[in-house]
């Protein structure tokens, strides 16, 4: 009998084990967010943001540890260049996350 896998929690790092689509909010400093999609390569980290919760929530969201350097890949330029964003984030639903992450390190 096989394991079931961890569920993420606030701080772990997560590998992504295979292309992974994501959901990217931009967050900027008035109250607006909009959002996009964006691809995860094999092999990148992340940080997962959220913790566990009882029911656990549906969404993960989490930061790529190369966060400076995927940011011009993950956003674009317009929204990069609005004088009121501020910087972005990643989610997936639960269970995509579990079938695309395995987890690399727990939380300290």
């Amino acid at each position: 009998m096989s394991n079931p896998a961890p569920l993420p929690r606030g701080g772990q790092i997560w590998e992504v084990t295979d292309d992974c689509v994501t959901q990217i909010q931009y967050l900027f400093t008035a109250p607006i967010t909009f959002s996009g999609s964006g691809r995860l390569n094999p092999g990148e980290r992340i940080r997962v943001l959220t913790g566990t919760t009882e029911p656990p929530s549906t969404l993960v969201s989490f930061l790529p540890i190369r966060y400076e350097e995927l940011h011009d890949s993950l956003v674009p330029r317009d929204i990069r260049e609005t004088p009121r964003y501020k910087n972005y984030s990643l989610s997936v639903k639960l269970e995509y996350f579990c079938e695309h992450f395995k987890l690399v390190k727990d939380a300290i």
